[in-house]
């Protein structure tokens, strides 16, 4: 039989090898990233569900708030703290956040006050209205609201913006009218499911944006 031998240089490869493993980290990092902004925009996305006609303040709560390295394979996705503040109790429960609009730790509810486009009650609105001589926060009729009260002299009449007719609230004639009305807060019913979007996501999306990671990785190497 005849004796032959085979001779194979390794080196090559295993420069290869080590140059891919070099790689690793970065790959781990884009496909976090990626994953981390898919998450965010869920999530963003999501709060349609929770809401009816959401603000673009609303929907732009959710954000990356620090991507991936090389050096540090993590990704947070966060609430951002000035919307966190009226969304937490949608994802622990809780009563409705009532920020400065409220009085005793109830809701102000529009009832013939103006309202925005999203059906709520403009920023700084109250606080001007209530340094009107014709506008008051009390009870009338075991009704406690931010009122107004009727014109008088060559006033005219009506308050801009507003709608409804001065003197009756619910029917019975009081010379003021509604413009606000303080409910009693209630627990918040809905539910965000913050983590539960994130896993969800996570699960369907990971292995795929490793798998793109991965290819961007080996063709950087070549």
């Amino acid at each position: 039989m005849a004796d032959f031998r085979i001779k194979v240089d390794v080196k090559a490869a295993q420069r290869q090898l080590s140059d891919m493993a070099k790689q690793i980290p970065f790959a781990a990092s884009v496909a976090l990233n990626d994953l981390a902004f898919q998450v965010m925009r869920k999530e963003n996305s999501a709060m349609s569900d929770i809401f009816k006609g959401p603000r673009p303040f609303t929907q732009r709560a959710t954000q990356v708030e620090k991507k991936a390295s090389k050096s540090d394979l993590t990704a947070v996705v966060s609430i951002r703290p000035a919307q966190d503040k009226y969304l937490s109790p949608y994802e622990t429960g809780g009563d409705h956040w009532v920020g400065a609009k409220g009085g005793d730790g109830d809701l102000l509810v529009p009832v013939d006050g103006k309202t925005d486009a999203y059906g709520q009650i403009p920023r700084g609105l109250i606080k001007r209205l209530v340094a009107r001589p014709d506008v008051f926060v009390g009870t009338v009729r075991g009704i406690r609201g931010i009122w107004q009260r009727p014109p008088t002299g060559n006033q005219r009449s009506g308050q801009r913006g507003t709608k409804g007719k001065l003197g009756t609230v619910g029917g019975k004639r009081t010379g003021l009218k509604l413009l606000y009305a303080f409910k009693s807060n209630r627990p918040v019913r809905k539910r965000l499911g913050f983590d539960q979007v994130a896993l969800e996501l996570v699960r369907e999306q990971g292995t795929k944006a490793l798998e793109a990671a991965v290819e961007k990785a080996i063709r950087s190497a070549r």
